[in-house]
Parts: structure tokens; C-alpha cells; sequence
């Protein structure tokens, strides 16, 4: 199969490298066979079983977040709410209550002049609040 056209084959028409690579050629061409069908299709079968389990598995991962996301937006725990502003050191706590002025006649724990609604019982406690003693 020498060309005497081809300027390779006119150098050297003996080359021992080209013969070798023309005799695994012919001897790969000989050994060469298609493969059966029936392998290609456990093969397709196989590599549909592994795409149907990632898409599966996939779409676990997305429900399982949108779950969570679902679950965390709507849970009935309030929000700390943070007071608009801080509180300054002068200002009376809402525990800490100016008591009324007391007239310079009634003193705390003494009975009123008037009393709640005419109640002459009644009596003021050190917190400046109105007290009425069982009859």
C-alpha cells in the first residue's frame, strides 16, 4: 500500500514505525465490534435510576426549606419591640408615683377630714393612697 505519489512513502518505503502503526491498525479493525444492545440499555436504565433520584432528592431539599421558611414566618412568637427612646436617668420610674399633697391638717395612717364619698374612716397610707377601715 505504498503511494509512490505520497512524499512519505517515496522517502523511505521501509519505515519500520509505519509499518507497526498499519498493523495494530488493521489488527484493532479486526477486533472492533459493536456493542449489545441489551448492555446499552441497562446502562440508559441505570443513568435514568441516578437522575430520578437526584431530581427526588432535590425536591425533598425544597420542600423541607420552604418549609421551614413557611413555619419561621408564620410562628405566633412576638418580637421584642425596642423602645423608641432610651430612658434618661431623671425621669420617675412608673412605680416611683408622686403622692397627693396632704393638707397640713391630715397626716398619713390619720383619718381625712371628709373621707372617700363622706367616709369618715377612711385614712391615708404612707404611698398616699385613700384606705377605709372595717366598721
Amino acid at each position: 500500500m505504498l503511494d509512490p505519489q505520497d512524499p512519505q512513502d517515496a522517502q523511505d518505503p521501509r519505515d519500520p514505525l509505519r509499518e507497526m502503526f498499519r498493523q495494530v491498525a488493521a489488527s484493532g479493525q479486526a477486533r472492533a465490534h459493536a456493542v449489545p444492545v441489551a448492555r446499552i440499555a441497562e446502562r440508559a436504565r441505570r443513568a435514568h435510576r441516578r437522575r430520578v433520584a437526584l431530581a427526588a432528592g432535590a425536591a425533598c431539599l425544597v420542600l423541607a426549606g420552604g418549609g421551614m421558611t413557611a413555619a419561621a414566618l408564620l410562628s405566633d412568637a412576638p418580637t421584642p419591640v425596642v423602645p423608641a427612646v432610651s430612658p434618661s436617668a431623671d425621669a420617675p420610674s412608673p412605680r416611683e408615683t408622686t403622692s397627693p399633697p396632704l393638707s397640713s391638717s391630715t397626716a398619713p395612717g390619720s383619718p381625712t377630714k371628709d373621707g372617700p364619698a363622706g367616709d369618715p374612716s377612711a385614712t391615708t397610707d404612707p404611698s398616699g393612697r385613700v384606705t377605709t377601715s372595717p366598721p
